[in-house]
């Protein structure tokens, strides 16, 4: 199995695992659903538009506790699988997503520009932007009664934790792809900017940018 698949089969599964743990520490009895294999971890084979309309849907479809949980996964499939971009376009790609909003949603709005060209990117940022709108006016009028509900809570609480650990297994990836001395050094600076100082990601965004034209100005490496 692929690490996309990995990676999704994980955040999904975490969310009835603690469903599971709270009902069987519950003294009522508790109706058993049946579990049913989800397309999200079947991968689509080619590299054509279909390809890229399914891997935009997955990334609008599982963005779910802050879009950053998607990169690894997006990751995979653009570099990884279907060859549309190397890990350092992939890496462009996520910074460029940051100064726009819905920054990581975005970022698939540039893999498939480098998948099928400008087409490319209209359709992966239609798709990936239509499991949102679909939400909200399907599902809208019943967000109190989700949000009441014990047992969508119980996944959403099991779901965090995977979470958290789809973003950090995104970071350490995204770090590797780097290439050059100076933007390791550029990285230690924004952590300690953001980390030690606690400043915003903003200003973060802003002063990399800033040094990264220094550094080509002053003759280092960019490509």
């Amino acid at each position: 199995m692929s690490t996309s698949a990995d990676g999704r089969t994980v955040l999904i599964a975490a969310g009835p695992v603690e469903v599971a743990a709270r009902a069987g520490a519950s003294d009522r009895p508790v109706r058993r659903t049946a579990s049913w294999p989800l397309p999200a971890a079947a991968p689509v084979a080619g590299g054509g538009l279909l390809a890229l309309a399914w891997v935009a849907l997955k990334v609008g479809a599982l963005s779910y506790g802050g879009g950053f949980v998607i990169i690894q996964l997006m990751q995979a499939d653009a570099v990884g699988h279907y060859h549309w971009m190397s890990d350092g376009h992939f890496l462009n790609a996520v910074a460029l997503g940051q100064i726009t909003p819905g920054p990581v949603v975005q970022t698939v709005a540039v893999v498939g520009y480098a998948a099928a060209g400008v087409g490319g990117g209209l359709l992966a940022a239609a798709v990936a932007f239509a499991p949102s709108f679909l939400f909200v006016i399907f599902g809208g009028a019943r967000f109190d009664r989700l949000r009441a509900n014990a047992r969508v809570q119980a996944f959403l609480t099991g779901a965090g934790p995977a979470v958290t650990g789809a973003i950090a297994g995104s970071a350490i990836p995204l770090a590797l792809a780097l290439v050059h001395v100076w933007q390791f050094a550029v990285l230690a600076a924004a952590a300690v900017w953001l980390l030690a100082v606690r400043r915003g990601v903003v200003s973060a965004l802003l002063g990399a940018g800033v040094l990264g034209v220094a550094a080509a100005m002053a003759g280092r490496p960019v490509g």
